[in-house]
Formats: structure tokens, C-alpha cells, sequence
């Protein structure tokens, strides 16, 4: 079994936010503080405000994003004996107007905060408290007026949840720095946080824990699709508002690192290969390359059929990798909803839909004709639809038959292929809109010579 305990340790650091990085968020966010308290002290309205960090820098679990815009969160609380008698919205006007020509841009009011914006740097959301003695805080929300809400007893809840060696917070950045790269509609780095603390499963390494911890979240939520907030206010699922269309999404995408991480575990996975397979869920531009440490011939596949046919006691020789990769070729960016499926044919035969045989833990015969086709999508037209075939294998390899480069849909939204010889091979289908790949899908088809 390759380690990739280290890699992971690596890739930690590499978006994990530097000591310099975080001492020049603070010198700013301080000086937000003071131009907002000289503000209410020349009002002089009775109002004095205080502060408190939340949200992921107060967590230590914050990341460098990909776009390079930070994402910080400084509530604003004001200690009151009751009610104030302005209104959410003078509130919020007052923050606008203190925090005013601070930057370039004009601060945004938002419905939960007031956001300044650091051009090409990071933004600060300053939401808005008042606190009565003995009560939770209340959040200055335009659009439903005073709520109950107390993120510094969610940190408090976190911080005992967490273990001193870190991994918990490693593991929620992780899942960020996934959320990250794959965009579309994956959870916020609120639901990832709850999450991670009430599934985790620690190990002395971090592949392995980030793994299991991986496993354990799917598993509760197939088993309940909801992700409820721990503290004030308690018992709001975070996951209710979630469509369908998402839902699918983000359940697909996590079944397939699930299945990813498996591949990258198993016992005749090499480093390198295994580093490939965490690379195609982080980004092959942060996750750092494994040394192929073994002799075996085993080959990245990102596919879990890949340890059962690939024979490392026999030499195989070379062959001509032709792989190419969606992402050379287009900046991704994926926003929307695609899934494909697969028709199998035979004369004499009745069509079969892939996942049927799946469910059925059938295997694809060969000389089968296979017509992968898309069968749900949300991306608005027009767009451009591409596709890679990927063999995988020992006879793969003999026949120099690997394939994968990225060739143009003809129009019709399917791909037609045949089951020429055994092993393990996978279809991807791209959308592809205005130059950015927004959508991606994939099918594993495991083909063995043999009948139904």
C-alpha cells in the first residue's frame, strides 16, 4: 500500500495560509476595527463597538484559493440593556458609511454583512450584533430583521472537537481545497467543518484518516441527506435547501473521490499512481506527485477496476500513452449538472443500460456495441460537448491500445463504442461553455470475456 501520508502533510502546507499572510489579514482587519470604533465614538450615539473573529481564519482552517481571493469574517457586536430601537438597515448603513473609502471598491451591503473589498486580495464580511446579558447575540439580517445566531459558540464547539495534533483541521482544508478545485455546488467550508468533526477518523495518517473520514460522511448522509448546526441557532439543517439537481451532484462527486481514494490505498498502488489518484480531486498543480517506488506495472486507471486486471508478474512492454487531459486544454470551472449512461446492444439481445448490469454485479461481455450518451444536463445552450475513452489494463497495454485523447461530440450527445477485448475502461464527457469546461461526467465500463 503506497503512503501518502507526506504528500499530504505537503499539500497542507502548500494551501494552508503562511505566518506572513496571516499577519498582514490581521494589520488590516485591525485597522477596519479602528475606523469603525472612531466612527460610533464621534456619533456618539451610546453605541460602542466590540469585536470577535469567526469563520475559517479564527479556525485555523483557512485556505489559499485558487482564485486568490480571501474570505474573511470579523463580526461587529454592540452590548445593549435592550432591543435597539433603529432598524436592521440603519445598522447596516452605519458600517457602510465607517468603513467608506477604506478601499477602492465601495463596501457591498449584504443581506447577513457588510463586505469590503480588497481588490485581487480578499474581502472582509462584517456582519452585525447586538447582545443582551445572559443571551445569545443577534445577527442584523436585512431580509428577516433580528436572528438568533452565535458563531464564536460554534468556534468554541469546533476547537473541542478538534485534537491536538491537528488533523481535524487538516482534514476540513482538505475538503475545502476540494470544494476548491471542482467548484460547482460542493457545501460551504461551514457544512465541510460540521461535517468532518462528527465523522472523523483519526490515524496516524493523514491519506488514510482523510479517507475514512471520506467514507464515514457518505455514509451518514446516505442515510440522512442533512448536515444540522450544532450550535446557535441549533438544529438548522444546513442541507435543506439543497435541489436535487445538487444534491446529485454533490453525492456523485463524493462517491467517486470515495471510490478514488480506494484505488489510491490499495496494496499494489504505488505511490506515484496513487498520488494521481488524490490529484484528479485536488488539482495536479497543488497535490504533489508521488515516486513510483515499486517495480509492479501498475497503471493509473481513476478507475476502481484497475487492481483487477492489471497482471504485474508480466512484462508488458512499451506503449504509446495518449492521454490527454481536459484540463490542459480549458480553465475549469465546474458550475453545473451532467450525468452520462450507457446503452449496451447485441443482436438477439435486449438492451441493457450499464447500471443495470452494475446493480446486477454483471461485467460487459465483449462484442457488445456500447452507446454512452448524456442523459440529464443544466447547462444552458449553446455549448460544446467533448469526450475521452480511456482503456486500462494489461491487454490495454499489449495491443498499444490506451487511447484517451479528447475528441468533439458530433452533435448528437452520444459516443459509440465497442467491447473489443477485456479490462477496465472509462468514459468522461466534458460541456464545455465560452471557452471554460463548466460540467464533467464519468462511467466506468469493466469488460471480461464472458457471457451473461
Amino acid at each position: 500500500m503506497a503512503n501518502c501520508h507526506q504528500l499530504f502533510q505537503d499539500f497542507n502546507e502548500s494551501i494552508a495560509l503562511d505566518s506572513e499572510h496571516k499577519k498582514s489579514l490581521r494589520q488590516s482587519r485591525d485597522a477596519v476595527r479602528n475606523k469603525i470604533k472612531a466612527y460610533f465614538k464621534n456619533k456618539n450615539n451610546g453605541l460602542t463597538p466590540k469585536f470577535h473573529g469567526q469563520g475559517s481564519f479564527m479556525m485555523h482552517t483557512i485556505i489559499e484559493p485558487l482564485d486568490g481571493e480571501y474570505d474573511i469574517d470579523d463580526g461587529i457586536y454592540f452590548q445593549v440593556e435592550k432591543e435597539p430601537s433603529v432598524t436592521v438597515h440603519t445598522f447596516h448603513r452605519w458600517i457602510c458609511e465607517a468603513v467608506d473609502g477604506h478601499t477602492a471598491e465601495k463596501p457591498v451591503d449584504k443581506q447577513t454583512c457588510v463586505r469590503l473589498i480588497y481588490t485581487k486580495k480578499y474581502h472582509l464580511d462584517l456582519p452585525v450584533y447586538y447582545i443582551l446579558e445572559g443571551a445569545s447575540p443577534y445577527l442584523a439580517h436585512k431580509g428577516k430583521g433580528w436572528i438568533t445566531s452565535d458563531p464564536r459558540e460554534f468556534i468554541r464547539w469546533f476547537n473541542q472537537k478538534a485534537d491536538s495534533d491537528g488533523q481535524l483541521k487538516r482534514i476540513v482544508r482538505y475538503l475545502k481545497a476540494w470544494s476548491d478545485y471542482r467548484k460547482g455546488e460542493l457545501p460551504s467550508g461551514l457544512i465541510f467543518s460540521i461535517l468532518a468533526a462528527n465523522n472523523i477518523a483519526h490515524d496516524e495518517r493523514d491519506d488514510v484518516a482523510f479517507y475514512q473520514t471520506l467514507r464515514n460522511i457518505k455514509y451518514s448522509l446516505n442515510l440522512n441527506f442533512a448536515c444540522y448546526r450544532p450550535t446557535t441557532p441549533t438544529h438548522e439543517n444546513l442541507l435543506e435547501d439543497y435541489s436535487k439537481t445538487n444534491k446529485a451532484y454533490f453525492m456523485s462527486q463524493l462517491s467517486n473521490f470515495v471510490a478514488s481514494a480506494e484505488e489510491a490505498l490499495d496494496e499494489d498502488t504505488n505511490e506515484e499512481d496513487a498520488s494521481k489518484c488524490w490529484r484528479y480531486h485536488f488539482g495536479k498543480e497543488r497535490f504533489p506527485l508521488g515516486v513510483a517506488k515499486q517495480t509492479k506495472n501498475i497503471y493509473f486507471s481513476e478507475s476502481v477496476f484497475n487492481r483487477d486486471y492489471v497482471d504485474s508478474s508480466v512484462s508488458l512492454g512499451s506503449y504509446d500513452n495518449t492521454e490527454e487531459f481536459i484540463e490542459d486544454q480549458y480553465p475549469i470551472h465546474l458550475q453545473y449538472y451532467l450525468r452520462i449512461n450507457c446503452r449496451v446492444h447485441q443482436n438477439g439481445w435486449r438492451t441493457r443500460l450499464l447500471h443495470e448490469l452494475i446493480a446486477r454485479n454483471l461485467l460487459v461481455p465483449t462484442q457488445k456495441k456500447l452507446e454512452f450518451f448524456i442523459s440529464d444536463c443544466n447547462v444552458p445552450k449553446p455549448y460544446t460537448v467533448k469526450w475521452k475513452v480511456r482503456n486500462v489494463g494489461d491487454e490495454a497495454i499489449r495491443r498499444n491500445c490506451i487511447r484517451g485523447k479528447i475528441v468533439e461530440d458530433t452533435g448528437k450527445q452520444r459516443k459509440e463504442e465497442t467491447s473489443d477485448f477485456h479490462g477496465p475502461h472509462y468514459v468522461e464527457c466534458y460541456v464545455v461553455k465560452n471557452g471554460i469546461c463548466v460540467a464533467r461526467a464519468r462511467i466506468d465500463v469493466a469488460i471480461k470475456d464472458e457471457a451473461w
